[in-house]
C-alpha cells in the first residue's frame, strides 16, 4: 500500500529545510569558534583530540553545531557536570561524538526523548555510558 504523496511531499519539504538550516546553523559555529583565534582554538583541538581538519570535517556532519554529548548524558541518567563524566569527557567522549555518524539518529532520538531506550544499538559512547551509570 502506498503512502499519501501529498504527505511524502510535504515529509520531504521539512527534511530538506532542516538539512539547509542545520548547515547554516554548522557554518556559522564553526566561523565563531574559529574567530576565537588560533592559540585559544588550537588548545580547545588539543584537549578534544581533534585536529583541524578532523573539526573541520565533523562541522559537516548532521547537527554539528548542537552539543548532543550533554543532552545524551543526561537522558541516559548521566549527570554531566560529575566528574567522572567531566574525565570520561576529556577522555575520548567528546572526540567521539563530534565526529559521530550516527549524529542524526542521535537527534532524532534526543528530539522523540527515547534516546536512552535506543542508545545501546548506535552510540558509539554506550560502553562508558554504562561504566558512567554504574560508578
Amino acid at each position: 500500500m502506498a503512502g499519501n504523496p501529498e504527505n511524502e511531499g510535504a515529509e520531504a519539504w521539512r527534511f530538506a529545510l532542516s538539512f539547509l538550516v542545520d548547515r547554516e546553523r554548522s557554518k556559522a559555529a564553526r566561523k565563531e569558534f574559529w574567530e576565537q583565534g588560533q592559540d585559544v582554538c588550537g588548545r580547545i583541538l588539543d584537549e578534544i583530540g581533534l585536529s583541524r581538519r578532523e573539526f573541520d570535517d565533523a562541522m559537516r556532519l548532521p547537527y554539528a553545531s548542537e552539543d548532543l554529548l550533554v543532552s545524551a548524558m543526561r537522558s541516559a541518567g548521566i549527570d554531566p557536570d560529575s566528574f567522572q563524566s567531566l574525565q570520561a569527557a576529556r577522555a575520548g567522549m567528546s572526540r567521539i561524538c563530534i565526529t559521530c555518524p550516527h549524529r542524526r539518529e542521535c537527534h532524532d532520538h534526543l528530539s522523540a526523548f527515547d534516546f536512552e531506550s535506543h542508545y545501546r544499538d548506535f552510540c558509539p559512547n554506550s560502553l562508558t555510558f554504562t561504566k558512567l551509570l554504574e560508578d
